[in-house]
């Protein structure tokens, strides 16, 4: 009898479980072109509020019973409606973000993008492109990509170029650091990890553009 009863119990608590995760996948569905109310009415009144020229940043931490922390991070144009989101999830153990580091040969994770600014354009960017590429010596190549930096963002793909005429990981992550806080998309960094052959590079490189954003 007793063991009858203690089967019931567990199955009513996993189908709960079952339900609140179900619950839980469903608030987190953020769209493009919400506004804060619609937000607001899914995920609730943020844990952290910023907010720059480009707009604000909303942060939440959602922590079921089981399974690790989902920080899910929603930013608002100017017309205060959501140009990005981006939902990961952190170790309770570490408090670090899952995936980083942790796998040899896997991709590290990345931190949420800067919807506000733009890369440069194809053309503008070929011309910077050969110039760098064009350039006798690495100290040439690093003065160009640090005037280029004084006015220019650029997207991962155009990161990615412009290092790749540097023959060694040394002289790549230097080049890297200069560009790092003018990304506009870091959520695609995998493009610039390709350029690696080792996981520490590519878990280095992850750290670079982390600390710039």
């Amino acid at each position: 009898m007793k063991s009858k009863l203690a089967k019931k119990f567990f199955l009513v608590c996993l189908m709960l479980l079952i339900g609140s995760m179900s619950m839980m996948a469903k608030k987190a569905h953020i769209e493009r072109g919400m506004n804060k109310q619609q937000v607001t009415d899914i995920l609730g009144q943020p844990a952290n509020v910023s907010f720059d020229e480009s707009g604000e940043t909303w942060e939440y931490f959602k922590r079921p019973l089981i399974g690790n922390t989902n920080r899910i991070v929603v930013y608002f144009g100017r017309d205060d409606r959501v140009k990005a989101c981006q939902s990961s999830y952190i170790d309770g153990d570490s408090n670090a973000p899952l995936g980083y580091g942790r796998q040899p040969g896997a991709y590290p994770v990345v931190p949420v993008p800067n919807p506000g600014y733009n890369g440069l354009d194809d053309e503008s960017f070929s011309i910077l492109y050969n110039k760098v590429k064009n350039a006798s010596f690495d100290d040439n190549r690093f003065d160009l990509i640090q005037v280029a930096c004084l006015g220019c963002w650029f997207s991962c793909r155009q990161v990615a170029g412009l290092l790749k005429p540097f023959s060694f990981s040394d002289a790549k992550f230097k080049a890297l650091r200069m560009m790092a806080h003018r990304i506009t998309d870091p959520q695609n960094a995998v493009e610039i990890y390709k350029l690696f052959d080792f996981s520490s590079d590519k878990d280095k490189a992850a750290e670079i553009i982390g600390a710039a954003q």
